[in-house]
């Protein structure tokens, strides 16, 4: 296996000696994507605007989101290391689970765009989202990198609106946006 894919693994805190197809077929084409997406992931790791812990919650709950067990058991250890609780964790997953829902019936109705669709009750329990542990702003701010990976552009403005209404800047936004993208790639290679 190539060095630089046993390189990533350890970073990510994973068997060094894991081997899918994917990595087996960027590691026999010598691929200099490899290089890339380790430094981009400990790039988006390493934020300005948001706290260590931060940034591994989010990328854990982008993992559970895109339902990667690989990546969400790296992710739930290295969000402890950062000092994330069972119960912060357990919102930043409950988050990515509940956004799924909310993405789905959201995009149906931008895209059909009816009358009858947009003014029907959603009749979904959202209790989470009214005080959440994580705090509102970043409890949005997750909601929101999910929503975009998702493709939800009426949950992503939302979101995004809501975050910086709830003290959130355009920083810390871009980053997790940012952590998101990464993280599902990542999810493409690492399973």
């Amino acid at each position: 296996m190539n060095e630089t894919i046993q390189e990533l693994l350890a970073d990510l805190g994973l068997q060094t000696d894991l081997a899918n197809l994917t990595l087996k077929n960027l590691s026999t084409a010598d691929s200099k994507y490899l290089r890339d997406l380790k430094l981009n992931v400990k790039s988006v790791l390493a934020s300005e605007h948001l706290s260590s812990k931060e940034t591994h919650l989010i990328a854990l709950a982008i993992a559970t989101n895109n339902n990667n067990e690989l990546l969400i058991n790296a992710f739930l250890a290295s969000a402890k290391v950062h000092e994330a609780t069972d119960v912060e964790i357990g919102d930043a997953q409950a988050c990515a689970s509940l956004l799924s829902a909310n993405n789905v019936l959201y995009r149906f109705r931008h895209f059909t765009d009816k009358e009858v669709y947009n003014n029907a009750p959603a009749k979904l329990r959202m209790n989470i989202m009214m005080n959440p542990v994580l705090g509102k702003e970043f409890f949005e701010l997750i909601s929101l990198a999910v929503s975009a990976v998702n493709g939800c552009e009426m949950c992503v403005k939302s979101h995004e609106q809501s975050v910086l209404h709830s003290g959130g800047t355009e920083n810390r936004i871009w980053d997790a946006i940012r952590i998101a993208s990464i993280i599902t790639s990542l999810g493409k290679v690492v399973y």
